[in-house]
């Protein structure tokens, strides 16, 4: 007998569960934005924004019409909760069927990733500075939204959704489209409207079954992310760091990150060096660069018209990242991703939309400060010359929109959903998407949202 299944949210997790359950199930998606179009919520930020660029965004596809798919894992011996780094690790088998629906057409892409992170490796041990290693982000060069399988029966433009529960159960999902009101009967919800959308939903599910929902969304983590220096290395350094800055591979491209960890061993980040023509080291001009990187329609044409598009580093950035041409010479951006652990950050709604309640703090400032201090050194010792701000504050990061913690994960009372992604205080809900991401040391998020999609609909199935 089919299951009659319910997911909200059409971004990443919520494209990929339909497809995959409605092979099996009976499947309504809901979706609060309109189809094929992007809409930007008011957000209220109390402390720090995301970005100058938009990062969340409701539409047909949710934010994965911001995405650009770079592929690479979230490894479970850089993940500190136990609870969260056996989901990992359980996930992996899922790896390559969530790569081959994200456009990978290469060989089994955890071969591919595997093979090129050892050559990446071997190259970065000559060199023999870089303790901690290096990993590789996997762009497919082919890629698109996500769409939705015809077979779903898909609704867009959605507002007040509800649940009707009994017990510990949701029996249905009610909600509008315009000022009509529809309901669909539910065996499994499964709610996929990211981590600043699922956290409502799952107060309403336990309002529902008549639990507390004080928790839910503390947590949120994102990536501080900053150009943060630049480097001139060394004649016969340079040709290795090309390959570290874009290595083409035909179908993909690769670019190569250092692992750098911090001395108390709890936090990683990601360096990458991307080809600059000047050692200019000006804070302005990196808001712009990224700006200009990130944005798209309009807010790119926009952002052209600006005296900066002229600068050496500008120019560089568009014809080495956006047209994938080589810039020959050897200074390179210093980029870091920083890693950020679930705390006091969070997000609430009240009748006017979204707060966000977002800070780096200082303590993880200090950290982040000792780890750009131990880069400076390892690359004072293969460059002519090197330009790191060690002493930054908050100005110098911004959020690299991987959203994610904001629904607790684990065995403890007040954790919100178990190892399967069930909520605790229901039986048959479920979350999948950035949310329950605890940790993601320096990884793009998209590929382990990809793999615990494909875990968590092989266990409806199975259910």
């Amino acid at each position: 007998m089919e299951k009659n299944v319910v997911v909200i949210g059409a971004g990443l997790a919520g494209t990929l569960i339909c497809n995959e359950l409605v092979k099996n199930s009976d499947v309504t998606l809901l979706e609060a934005g309109d189809k094929n179009d992007i809409k930007y919520p008011e957000i209220n930020f109390i402390q720090k924004r995301f970005a100058a660029v938009k990062t969340f965004c409701i539409g047909g596809g949710g934010t994965t019409n911001l995405w650009h798919n770079g592929l690479i894992p979230i490894h479970a011996h850089d993940v500190t909760s136990k609870e969260f780094s056996k989901i990992i690790t359980e996930a992996k088998s899922y790896i390559d069927r969530a790569a081959c629906n994200l456009y990978w057409v290469d060989n089994p892409y955890s071969s591919e990733y595997e093979n090129i992170v050892s050559r990446m490796n071997s190259i970065a041990g000559e060199i023999g500075i870089f303790p901690d290693g290096v990993d590789c982000l996997l762009y497919p060069k082919k890629y698109k939204k996500l769409d939705v399988d015809t077979g779903v029966r898909a609704f867009y433009s959605v507002s007040d959704i509800e649940f009707v529960s009994n017990y510990k159960q949701i029996m249905s999902v009610t909600y509008c489209i315009g000022s009509k009101k529809f309901s669909v009967d539910a065996d499994v919800v499964i709610l996929s409207a990211g981590a600043l959308g699922s956290p409502l939903l799952v107060k309403k599910v336990l309002s529902a079954v008549g639990c507390s929902s004080e928790k839910v969304g503390t947590g949120l983590a994102d990536h501080p992310i900053g150009f943060l220096g630049k480097v001139k290395f060394k004649k016969h350094i340079n040709k290795s760091m090309k390959q570290f800055s874009l290595l083409d591979r035909g179908n993909y491209t690769c670019e190569t990150c250092i692992r750098l960890r911090s001395e108390c061993g709890k936090y990683i980040c990601g360096v990458f060096f991307r080809p600059a023509l000047t050692m200019e080291n000006k804070l302005p001009l990196y808001k712009y660069k990224s700006l200009l990187g990130a944005s798209s329609g309009m807010d790119r044409i926009r952002s052209i018209f600006s005296l900066k598009i002229f600068h050496p580093d500008i120019v560089a950035e568009i014809f080495s990242h956006l047209f994938g041409i080589s810039i020959p010479g050897r200074i390179y951006n210093i980029l870091v991703i920083f890693e950020q652990k679930r705390g006091k950050s969070r997000i609430s709604y009240d009748s006017d939309g979204l707060i966000v309640d977002w800070c780096i703090s200082k303590e993880e400032l200090s950290i982040y400060k000792d780890m750009l201090k131990k880069l400076k050194d390892m690359l004072t010792d293969i460059s002519d010359d090197v330009i790191i701000e060690t002493d930054i504050n908050d100005e110098w990061l911004w959020s690299a929109a991987h959203h994610s913690g904001t629904i607790s994960l684990g065995k403890a009372v007040d954790d919100l959903v178990d190892k399967d992604l069930k909520l605790n205080s229901c039986d048959n809900v479920f979350v999948c998407d950035g949310s329950v991401i605890q940790e993601h040391s320096y990884a793009n998020t998209g590929l382990t949202i990809g793999a615990l999609s494909m875990r968590l609909s092989e266990r409806v199935c199975r259910g």
